[in-house]
């Protein structure tokens, strides 16, 4: 088998649903594929998505397709991990309910990035208007929004299941729950461009193998994958890495499909102030063939008998 190098990217150090890229490093499982991948971190899906237009990165992670697509980027997904917005609002203890955010600072990430869509989603399932009723300052990534809480520049802000874990070890309440409204959502895709689909579709394939065969390892070998996890993120913390892993094994699908319907609300979001979203077609934003061909093929659930 000729072997391909390949730069891959993974968008979040918190250890979560880019722990599947890892486990394809680590558990030489892109190796096994023909896959000789060097896995890089790019803060934000946002920068993600820029570097596969770029042609820096051919495969990479994380949920910024929407409106790179829609800006005429040549960029599809072909797998989806984590389906649901997997986000909480969390506060500073005085906020007991969900009306007294109104009038209070939140601590938000940059534009077009998950987080900053979970928060605007999230006021608004509880009936709060994110432009009126709240005040949203930019802070950062997860690390930076929860020191800012800390600090009380901020008063509330959105976190996902391992900010959660820490807020809640600080004495910060959980508000919104949004894992529990089953907001459905491209949280991490796996993206690339139609281009490298039509000019070498064996080598996506191979590494679409790696993919989902990576999911089933992180699924079975919990002792491997927390190692891994500890590795790249960098957390000590074993009972962290327990509910990560706990949460992610239970949310990442057997066969990740990008998810229809969950690029059809970011569209919708996005139509607020780009008519053109609201005219886009969703099945231009997916590939859904590699999933399609490793289910109908028995690969998928050939993992799983083992």
């Amino acid at each position: 088998m000729a072997v391909d190098k390949l730069n891959t990217a993974y968008i979040s150090t918190t250890p979560g649903s880019s722990s599947v890229i890892w486990v394809a490093k680590d558990a030489k499982i892109f190796d096994k594929h023909g896959i000789d991948a060097t896995v890089i971190f790019i803060s934000g899906s946002v920068r993600g998505i820029q570097s596969i237009l770029a042609g820096e990165i051919l495969i990479g992670g994380g949920p910024g397709l929407a409106s790179a697509r829609l800006a005429g980027g040549d960029v599809v997904a072909i797998a989806g991990n984590v389906n649901v917005l997997p986000y909480y609002l969390v506060s500073q203890p005085t906020i007991k309910r969900a009306e007294d955010l109104k009038g209070k600072i939140g601590g938000n990430h940059i534009a077009g990035t998950t987080a900053e869509f979970a928060m605007k989603v999230g006021l608004k399932k509880i009936g709060i208007d994110p432009l009126k009723d709240v005040n949203l300052r930019v802070i950062g990534g997860s690390i930076e929004r929860m020191v800012a809480l800390q600090k009380g520049i901020v008063n509330f802000t959105v976190v996902t299941e391992a900010g959660k874990a820490m807020a809640e070890k600080l004495g910060y309440p959980t508000v919104v729950d949004m894992v529990a409204l089953k907001i459905p959502f491209p949280q991490n895709g796996i993206y690339t461009s139609t281009k490298l689909i039509r000019d070498n579709p064996d080598f996506v394939r191979r590494y679409m193998r790696a993919y989902v065969e990576a999911i089933h390892y992180y699924k079975t070998h919990k002792e491997d994958t927390i190692k891994i996890m500890r590795k790249y993120s960098r957390v000590d913390d074993r009972k962290f890495l327990d509910d990560a892993w706990d949460w992610h094994a239970k949310f990442m699908p057997e066969a990740p499909y990008p998810p229809a319907d969950g690029y059809q609300l970011v569209l919708q979001d996005i139509a607020e102030k780009n008519p053109k979203a609201a005219q886009a077609n969703v099945k231009d934003y997916i590939d859904t063939r590699f999933i399609k061909e490793m289910e109908d093929s028995g690969f998928i659930k050939g993992l799983y008998r083992k």
